[in-house]
């Protein structure tokens, strides 16, 4: 027996009724993410299950010498990082910081393309609460963060602001959250993408802490058209010293 759908209520399909007519009550984008979810394999099989941790804090505004903005760059660079996934073996989620966009495990390249353009810059940069929020939801064979300046909150475990921002309370404190990726051995691969070192450290930390390789690039038009080289199936070029950071265009790569 059918159910009938009464004014208000909303179907499995995300169907509503109003006036009569079934209208959907879901975004355009969350449609696309439900029908590709119906078709695709269950991505939490896949080999390789990768969380992106990007940075979208105001900082990420900040005009390049090209005219673009780093969260203009920073898009280009995930479709770059896309096209370089093979959607047989891998499945990507999105995580940005400050929170207000998040996208579960898929390996649909078709929500991965539009999910790019769903996110602006603005507000700080809560780095350690998406880190940490991200290990608990995400159950992902490889972390990847992108950012461009300091976290705001990696000194303070709960999250908030305080004065102590000293050198042995960050490690320490770094230290706890990092040793539980290191415990599931989740390495998180980090990308400091800006002329100056803020946040610098504390990413060489992350990526050291967990095994994961630490990238430096100056020029953000260059991370655009490199950062694909962090896909599963070219990542070994990094590793094993094939591609070097000159060819990379970056500053620096540490293994």
């Amino acid at each position: 027996m059918n159910k009938i759908i009464k004014p208000g209520d909303v179907s499995s399909s995300g169907l509503m009724l109003n006036k009569g007519k079934l209208r959907s009550a879901s975004t355009p984008f969350q449609q696309r993410v439900n029908q590709a979810k119906a078709n695709e394999v269950d991505p939490a099989t896949m080999a390789n299950r990768i969380c992106l941790m990007l940075d979208k804090s105001s900082s990420m505004s900040t005009k390049e010498r090209a005219g673009d903005s780093r969260i203009d760059l920073l898009k280009k660079a995930l479709q770059n990082f896309i096209v370089r996934c093979d959607f047989t073996n891998t499945a990507i989620a999105i995580e940005t910081f400050p929170e207000s966009f998040e996208l579960a495990l898929t390996n649909s390249s078709l929500v991965l393309s539009t999910a790019g353009f769903m996110f602006e810059a603005g507000g700080n940069t809560p780095m350690r609460r998406c880190v940490e929020a991200a290990l608990g939801k995400v159950p992902m064979t490889r972390g990847v963060i992108v950012s461009d300046g300091e976290a705001t909150d990696w000194h303070n475990p709960h999250g908030y602001d305080d004065d102590d921002t000293s050198d042995e309370k960050r490690s320490s404190q770094a230290d706890s959250l990092l040793a539980k990726y290191k415990e599931v051995g989740i390495p998180i691969d980090c990308v400091h993408i800006s002329t100056d070192s803020g946040g610098e450290a504390l990413l060489r930390q992350i990526a050291t802490a967990t095994g994961g390789l630490f990238i430096k690039f100056t020029d953000v038009s260059a991370f655009a058209q490199a950062f694909g080289y962090l896909a599963p199936g070219f990542r070994a070029m990094l590793t094993d010293g094939r591609v070097s950071a000159s060819e990379l265009g970056a500053r620096d790569v540490t293994r």
